[in-house]
């Protein structure tokens, strides 16, 4: 569990490094161009906006990981896999990260009364970017499994024994099938019949020590 939990914050770390590396490069890019085409100090401009979108960026990234592994650990009671809940999970985490983030750094920059229209537009901007993210690889996923039909029905069996597992695994009850429930039938009568068979001999046991009591008292 320890050593599950140290590659899950390795692999956060990472995420959120390469993020705020790549919102920073995107937004001094964007900057850069604005200062050209503004006529600005290019450095300034460019400077400006790889702060801001960094700053953005690592914030945007650290409350979606950590909305991610909230959501991810209650997987295993439900015998699910992340893959299996990724798109809907990444869907959730990032609407509601983007929505904390737009809230907090409106409220920085514009003060409070920016908080509700900053929350909306950037939790909105990273709803929809997420769902065009993940429609486009489930479009690529589609693609794959039509080129290996024989793969996609594999995955379908898997997935739905594995979701029945999960479920019973909750539930006060287990799944059994016939030639289970026979094998536990027939250990339990047989320890029925050793125990009565123990019974048994040892009321004989007991009935003849009584008897060679009562023949010693008579001898005597």
């Amino acid at each position: 569990m320890a050593d599950s939990w140290n590659n899950a914050d390795k692999e956060v770390g990472k995420h959120l490094v390469k993020g705020t590396l790549i919102a920073g490069a995107t937004g001094a890019t964007v900057g850069a161009v604005l200062g050209i085409m503004r006529q600005q100090p290019v450095p300034s401009y460019a400077f400006s906006g790889g702060l801001n979108a960094s700053l953005f960026g690592m914030t945007f990234i650290a409350f979606r990981e950590s909305f991610l592994r909230f959501q991810r650990s209650k997987n295993p009671y439900f015998g699910l896999k992340d893959s299996q809940t990724l798109a809907i999970d990444e869907l959730w985490s990032s609407t509601v990260a983007g929505a904390f983030t737009g809230g907090i750094l409106s409220a920085l920059a514009r003060g409070p009364k920016a908080v509700p229209s900053g929350t909306f537009m950037f939790g909105a901007m990273a709803c929809g970017g997420q769902w065009i993210y993940s429609k486009a690889s489930r479009y690529r996923q589609s693609k794959i499994l039509a080129a290996n039909p024989d793969l996609e029905s594999i995955l379908q069996e898997k997935n739905k024994d594995s979701v029945g597992t999960g479920l019973l695994n909750v539930l006060p009850v287990h799944r059994t099938d016939v030639d289970d429930y026979e094998t536990r039938l027939r250990t339990k009568l047989r320890n029925i019949e050793l125990e009565q068979k123990m019974l048994e001999e040892e009321a004989l046991r007991r009935k003849r020590a009584a008897t060679q009591v009562t023949i010693d008292s008579k001898t005597s």
